[in-house]
């Protein structure tokens, strides 16, 4: 990879022996995969645009969208984040179609070890995905439900006795507990549940997926979020990613949160 210009899109990546990613500009994008060492520069033209509608602004909210599409687009309501909250039932969804291809559809609750362990839920097929961007080195499925919202209240239930949060600054070190039996700690969570839920428990399924992100050996990030709002040219030699980060020597690069930025980034030998 030499240069590319256009505007950032979030890291892509596939799960092999270890992770590998790709980083993506405008519909292209280039696999990092074995570019550790190299030296990246990133820098941003003050331009910015809607992930969605492409409207240029001057500020953009929830990784990449314009302050409109936030509040008329489903995929940036409140329920998003709170799928116990959906409201579709009662007639008020933004968007009912996309209620039907994305709430209203089978959805994993899981256990997933990033910088502890934690609950979490997502679209049935999308596990892992979801499970890399959040830098989970290991996870397991616990139950499969029928729609976003039923899957929010069981992540509440169990939310009552385990975190439901990552921490990002815990994550990106890597020292988490190595200690930790996700069987053990899911047949446990499973005792602790209200009955009416056990009918879709999945005792069966018992695989702990585990991941290896790329990192020189021995690198602990320093912990400096960095920014292309405050400083235009990020730059730095590539120690690491994991979850949505580029990990470098002087800080740690949020791909996912800079997406709509328009930017020249390039990648060079030391």
């Amino acid at each position: 990879m030499g240069q590319a210009s256009g505007f950032l899109r979030e890291l892509r990546h596939r799960v092999k022996d270890e992770v590998h990613y790709e980083i993506s500009i405008d519909s292209a994008s280039t696999s990092l995969y074995g570019e550790l060492g190299r030296t990246i520069k990133i820098s941003h033209s003050g331009e910015k645009a809607c992930v969605h509608c492409g409207r240029r602004v001057k500020k953009l909210y929830q990784n990449g969208y314009c302050f409109p599409c936030v509040t008329s687009l489903a995929q940036c309501d409140l329920c998003i984040v709170k799928p116990h909250e959906c409201h579709f039932q009662q007639g008020t969804c933004r968007d009912e179609q996309f209620a039907e291809d994305h709430c209203m559809i089978p959805h994993y609750v899981y256990l997933a070890l990033s910088s502890h362990v934690k609950v979490g839920l997502t679209r049935k097929g999308r596990q892992l995905t979801r499970w890399v961007d959040q830098g989970a080195v290991a996870a397991i499925l616990v139950a499969e439900v029928r729609t976003r919202k039923e899957a929010g209240e069981l992540e509440i239930e169990i939310g009552t006795f385990m975190s439901d949060k990552t921490d990002w600054r815990k994550m990106l070190i890597g020292n988490v507990p190595t200690d930790i039996n996700l069987r053990e700690l899911k047949e446990e969570m499973l005792q602790r549940v209200p009955p009416q839920w056990e009918p879709y428990f999945l005792k069966e399924e018992n695989t702990v997926y585990e991941f290896v992100y790329p990192r020189e050996a021995g690198f602990v990030p320093k912990l400096t979020s960095l920014s292309l709002d405050k400083t235009p040219v990020v730059e730095g030699v590539l120690r690491g990613i994991k979850g949505q980060y580029l990990l470098f020597d002087h800080g740690v690069f949020n791909v996912k949160k800079h997406a709509g930025f328009q930017v020249e980034l390039s990648l060079a030998n030391l």
